[in-house]
């Protein structure tokens, strides 16, 4: 549930800034920079992730439940003790993946080495490592944190020849706390590094290499309590002796690992050229001064921490967050029990019937579904009647996105408002266009001496081979039987807008209803003060009185965007909502799936437009509206699919699963369980 007009919470500090630190952006008086930069180029951008398997998730599962189960950091050095607000930070959705990517997949292992990990932390003292610490180890700048590369990864240079301290363990206590600032570095959808290491050897320093301990222990530390965080290697004037020997082990290096190395290339492949330091070929002139850079360094990073830290507490400080949301890239949590996506296919097929999970009765999925490969399409392309009149698409669908509301339509909506005897679910696609229809232009009934130009045939929106992004209305659904869970579907252009170039079709998988239905609970929410911001998001599961938490903390709203549907806060919405405030909701949550629970829903909602706002007649005292994507139009559509072609909206992906599979998927997503959208891959021969 998001909320707009309260004032902002200060997390604590995990970095204190010195006295000194200077504007991030501050150069010195000459070109040559001497401070961090903020952010990677506007031509930089992350690389594609891949959705999560039906296996893969059932292990994520696994992990998570083990994870809660945890009450204590065992220790042999007399730091066991409860969990603390910094491991449940740390403890993130993203961070139990890479431990899952780190092990294989193997469940118990990665349980073991996220636990092991912890208590390393802990006994390490990770979180109480300071600037001041470690400032004289880095004097001579032979670590420094400057720029991006072309996937937005924060780049780690290390100059060995700038080394100028005797082996010691605060050497290996800088290369941690260096990680650890470049992990508050990392932009959104980001979670690995560039590391680039420059060999040159000084010619006036003694203490140029690490001895074979320090070394080793480092090895250690960044194998097993940082696994997956290393993107590139870019290593330049490597001696002869590390040539030698990485062409010795070449051959038995993992193939994976192997493409992340590249020695005495040109870097600028990997760096755009004005972020990358002349040491590697780059245009970047940049001169470490220690008094500029490093406090400099210091205030970044606690912005970006901060920033971080707020927006975990706002969410709820939840063990299991959601990175992307941490680095602001996502406006709201998705929080169990929120919504699902897909992803793409293609190959033309003109036949008349195609594969389909269809229902004839009422009932939940599991056990009104059935899946069938002779599912009708229209034996006219389009329909007779009056949907001749407007442009028609036939689409071979690549993934479907399941939601809530289809398990609502299939387990309750009585036969006698569906059109089609047999009815296919979900309303989101993704595919492509096999072929168009258009009506023909009108010809003129009266006879005329004088002649006329022909009609200028109507312009089309789509051509074959085009993505199409789709939304399968209610009304068409349960008119003409079709939804997106099934290999081809025809229906109206309307329905259907135009995947942007700069995207691919994953990205938009799952993003209409759900961004349609977020804008018209934004709208229904305004008019508020035009200072007013979004200023929380807040998950209603931590909380036994929601509201009172919301009064104490926050005191009172401009307007209250509910996306979840909590009735209780409604009626107690008088405490948190100003007078003439409106409380913008997705409708009212049910947690079951009878056929009284409906009819409650129902009797609820029209209760909640209807009833008397004057509070001594029984009402709230303030307006309730509700957004129901009936229908967006194509101008909603398009303003949506804009947001994601500028890179301003982002789908998240809980799940992916093959066709054959989607009742497993359906459980998942009536489990409540789902932190994103859950995608039918519905055509694999791409």
């Amino acid at each position: 549930m998001a909320t707009a007009g309260a004032a902002s919470q200060a997390p604590p500090a995990k970095v204190s800034p010195t006295e000194d630190a200077v504007e991030v952006h501050e150069k010195a008086t000459s070109s040559v920079l001497k401070v961090p930069l903020e952010s990677p180029t506007p031509e930089s951008h992350p690389g594609e992730r891949s959705a999560l398997t039906a296996d893969q998730q059932a292990k994520l599962d696994w992990l998570l439940a083990k994870v809660k189960t945890w009450t204590e950091i065992p220790s042999t050095k007399g730091k066991a003790g409860p969990l603390t607000d910094n491991d449940r930070f740390w403890l993130t959705r993203d961070c139990l993946l890479r431990y899952l990517r780190a092990t294989k997949w193997h469940e118990k292992e990665s349980e073991k080495r996220l636990l092991a990990t912890l208590t390393w932390r802990r006994e390490y003292g990770v979180d109480d490592l300071t600037f001041d610490h470690i400032s004289p180890e880095n004097e001579t700048g032979k670590q420094v944190l400057l720029g991006y590369d072309n996937q937005c990864r924060p780049c780690h240079y290390l100059f060995p020849g700038r080394q100028n301290t005797p082996a010691s363990p605060r050497q290996v206590q800088h290369l941690v706390f260096m990680v650890e600032r470049v992990i508050d570095l990392m932009p959104p959808q980001q979670e690995a590094l560039s590391l680039l290491i420059d060999f040159t050897p000084s010619k006036t320093r003694s203490y140029t290499a690490p001895g074979l301990g320090i070394a080793r222990e480092v090895l250690s530390i960044l194998q097993n309590h940082y696994p997956e965080r290393l993107g590139k290697a870019l290593i330049v004037h490597t001696p002869w002796a590390i040539n030698v020997f990485f062409k010795l082990i070449s051959p038995f290096i993992d193939p994976h690992t192997k493409e992340k190395l590249k020695f005495n290339d040109d870097m600028t492949k990997y760096v755009p050229a004005e972020q990358l330091v002349t040491e590697f070929k780059g245009n970047l002139e940049f001169e470490y001064n220690h008094a500029s850079y490093w406090p400099a360094l210091q205030e970044l990073c606690r912005k970006k921490h901060d920033a971080r830290w707020q927006r975990w507490v706002a969410g709820g400080q939840q063990i299991f967050e959601l990175e992307d949301y941490l680095t602001g890239h996502l406006e709201v949590v998705t929080t169990p029990g929120a919504f699902p996506v897909i992803t793409m296919s293609a190959a033309a097929s003109t036949t008349t019937t195609t594969k389909a999970w269809a229902y004839t009765k009422r009932g939940l999925p599991r056990a009104a579904l059935q899946l069938t490969t002779t599912h009708p399409l229209p034996a006219a392309f389009p329909p007779p009647g009056p949907a001749a009149a407007e442009e028609w698409l036939l689409i071979r669908v690549s993934y479907a996105a399941l939601n809530p509301g289809d398990a609502v339509v299939m387990a309750f909506l009585p036969a006698v408002f569906r059109s089609a005897k047999t009815t296919v679910p979900c309303y989101d696609l993704v595919g492509t266009v096999l072929d168009v229809w258009t009506p023909p232009p009108p010809s003129s009934s009266s006879p005329s001496t004088t002649p006329t130009p022909a009609p200028a045939a109507p312009a089309l929106r789509f051509r074959p081979g085009d993505t199409a992004i789709g939304f399968l209305v209610v009304a068409h659904m349960l008119r003409s039987g079709s939804g997106a869970l099934q290999g081809t579907v025809a229906l109206p252009a309307k329905y259907a807008v135009r995947l942007p170039s700069n995207r691919v079709p994953r990205d938009a998988a799952g993003l209409l209803l759900t961004a349609c239905t977020a804008a018209e609970m934004i709208t229904a929410a305004t008019p508020a003060p035009a200072e007013a911001k979004l200023r929380r998001v807040v998950d209603y599961t931590q909380h036994a009185n929601l509201a009172d938490e919301l009064a104490r903390r926050y005191g009172q709203f401009d307007a209250v965007i509910d996306a979840f549907g909590d009735q209780a806060l409604y009626k107690s919405c008088a405490r948190i909502l100003k007078p003439g405030g409106v409380y913008s909701a997705a409708g009212v949550h049910s947690a079951t799936f009878s056929l009284w629970a409906v009819l409650k829903v129902g009797l609820t909602l029209a209760a909640n437009a209807l009833w008397p706002r004057t509070k001594w007649l029984g009402g709230t005292g303030r307006t309730w509206k509700a957004a129901s994507m009936m229908d967006p139009g194509v101008e909603l559509m398009e303003r949506v699919v804009g947001l994601l072609g500028e890179g301003k909206l982002r789908v998240a992906v809980d799940s992916e699963w093959p066709f054959d599979k989607a009742l497993d998927a359906f459980d998942v997503l009536l489990s409540g369980r789902a932190r994103g959208k859950i995608l039918i891959k519905v055509n694999d021969d791409e």
